[in-house]
């Protein structure tokens, strides 16, 4: 899992870029649409690399605030899964 999870994060910020990662649509930025692992294979993978991130720590952080975390990234995923597409990225045509 943390082989996984320490793949997944590098390779986000290398698709999308700096202004991607950092949700640069929502500021006028053209961000093409992004198909490529882990996109193409795991639904919000930036949420779930953190989420993977945090529960390794569950040994040295205490479970309360790694469970309050977790439970920001579910609630996130869930707005955002609810937004107007309109203010997402586009595919590339």
């Amino acid at each position: 899992m943390d082989h996984v999870k320490q793949h997944s994060c590098p390779k986000v910020y290398q698709l999308l870029g700096e202004a991607g990662t950092y949700y640069g649509v929502r500021f006028g930025k053209n961000i093409p649409w992004v198909t490529e692992f882990p996109f193409g294979t795991v639904k919000d993978p930036q949420y779930v690399g953190s989420i993977m991130s945090l529960v390794a720590c569950v040994a040295w952080v205490p479970f309360l605030y790694i469970f309050l975390w977790v439970l920001g990234y579910l609630f996130m995923i869930h707005v955002e899964s609810k937004e107007d597409p309109a203010s997402r990225a586009k595919p590339l045509s």
